[in-house]
């Protein structure tokens, strides 16, 4: 499905950037073209915010590097650097600069187009036209949110937790009072990422929700939920709203949790029952070998691996499997890991097309109820915690748990997202340092040294040069 965004871009970037590249197409640089003659209905709208769920699709955002660095600088995996990527795992980062950070400014831009335009001007669906501002709101709120979990400050020691520096929040195109954003600080950051989510939900309606591929109500309030579970380490009142959100999802959503013997063909399908928000690719619209089937075990590639060695160090993912592997879903018996290149553990599964074919889930309802377990947990209702938690174990082949405790609920959640590059922001909102492992035999491990402790300046990816060098307001993190 992720052509036809392509084919509404190609089409809007003719009526929207003429004679324009990407730099134009910056939150701190003017178009050369005023968007509201291009712009007249619902459908206008709409194609123009295809642009944004296609730019969320590249390598260099969810396509592959936001995925991969969620897993490789933790005990899930570890980086061959057979091709020269990831060499970063080690968080020893480069002051040069990490990450999507204008990939990512690149998909604000796009929202806040739409969000700017003035309804009251569109022909067509008045209610439609205001979902799919909705569905801009909530597009923006998840890549601000992504931007702050890697670049702010809050986990840094001496940083200043809530007040530390954040990201700046940008809310606005072609605004000639704010094209050279400061940083705003995390707590600011938060708020408005909630009042963006508050703002979807108000202008969205079920009734145009359609497939997982675009953002739906049921996505939104997913949203929330996984970042308000984060944020309580900021502030433990979201504690009960990231609770609030995950509920709503599991009772009010359509998605449902796959079984067992549905659970790797839920990888292969697009919009799979248990999807809540996904982005779309095609046989012909993919990023191929610059993906993440490719990065995981491609001919040339292959460079980042499962980690499995001898019994030192902290728990690899074999372990975490261990009491269950001949039955848990999730483990061998179902193809998720195989064994490569000279019996190497690699995730082969999850994402089963190595060119990057397949759709890739960013959220699933089974996140909602280890969510949910995690906050009834904080709120004292231990045996409501215990049902939500094991509702995932009892549709995996897993032994069930005999009490809900936070390490039971993140090795739960380690189980079931890794690879999804979920388990960093575990660790990080957690306090947690990043565990020392010993990759003993593997293929090309080179992991030396030790991994950095809680309130490492390393928990921060730093600011490229060329960033702040475009705009002088933009602070380096603490310690590049």
């Amino acid at each position: 499905m992720k052509n036809i965004f392509k084919i509404f871009t190609l089409i809007f970037s003719l009526l929207i950037v003429i004679s324009c590249g990407d730099d134009d197409l910056e939150p701190t640089l003017a178009l050369s073209k005023d968007t509201s003659s291009a712009v007249n209905d619902d459908d206008d709208l709409f194609n123009v915010l295809a642009s944004a769920y296609n730019r969320m699709t590249p390598s260099s955002y969810y396509g592959r590097d936001v995925i991969i660095m969620g897993d490789v600088r933790t005990d899930n995996m570890y980086s061959t650097m057979a091709s020269g990527r990831f060499k970063d795992s080690d968080m020893d980062h480069n002051a040069d600069g990490y990450g999507p950070w204008s990939t990512i400014y690149r998909v604000i831009a796009i929202t806040n187009i739409v969000i700017g335009i003035d309804e009251t001007t569109l022909g067509g669906n008045p209610a439609r036209v205001q979902h799919i501002k909705g569905q801009a709101y909530a597009l923006r709120a998840l890549a601000h949110f992504d931007l702050l979990r890697m670049y702010g400050q809050h986990f840094v020691t001496g940083e200043g937790g809530a007040q530390s520096l954040g990201v700046p929040y940008v809310k606005t195109y072609k605004d000639a009072a704010n094209l050279k954003p400061s940083r705003d600080t995390v707590v600011s950051n938060v708020g408005d990422i909630q009042s963006d989510l508050t703002t979807a939900l108000s202008l969205m309606s079920t009734a145009f929700d359609t497939t997982s591929s675009y953002m739906t109500v049921q996505g939104a309030y997913a949203v929330w939920a996984r970042a308000a579970l984060y944020f309580g380490a900021v502030d433990s009142s979201f504690y009960a709203a990231a609770g609030t959100a995950a509920k709503w999802v599991i009772d009010n959503g359509t998605a449902s949790p796959v079984s067992a013997a549905a659970f790797k063909a839920s990888y292969l399908a697009d919009n799979a029952s248990n999807s809540l928000f996904e982005l779309a690719y095609s046989g012909t619209d993919n990023t191929s070998i610059n993906g993440l089937g490719y990065i995981l075990r491609g001919g040339s590639y292959g460079d980042v691996r499962i980690l499995t060695g001898p019994a030192t160090g902290a728990d690899d993912i074999y372990d975490v499997f261990e009491a269950d592997a001949a039955t848990d879903v999730r483990f061998t018996v179902n193809g998720m890991i195989g064994l490569r290149d000279g019996g190497q553990p690699t995730l082969i599964g999850k994402y089963p097309s190595v060119n990057g074919s397949d759709n890739l889930t960013l959220f699933r309802i089974e996140e909602m109820h280890l969510i949910y377990a995690e906050t009834q947990l904080r709120a004292g209702n231990s045996a409501s915690a215990l049902s939500y938690l094991n509702n995932i174990p009892a549709i995996r082949g897993a032994s069930l748990y005999t009490s809900a405790t936070l390490d039971n609920i993140l090795n739960e959640r380690r189980k079931e997202f890794f690879g999804e590059g979920l388990r960093f922001y575990d660790l990080a909102r957690t306090g947690q340092s990043m565990p020392e492992v010993d990759c003993g035999i593997q293929l090309n491990c080179l992991l030396t040294g030790s991994p950095p402790e809680f309130g490492s300046y390393r928990y921060a990816y730093p600011i490229s040069k060329s960033e702040r060098d475009a705009n002088p307001n933009v602070q380096q993190n603490t310690g590049y």
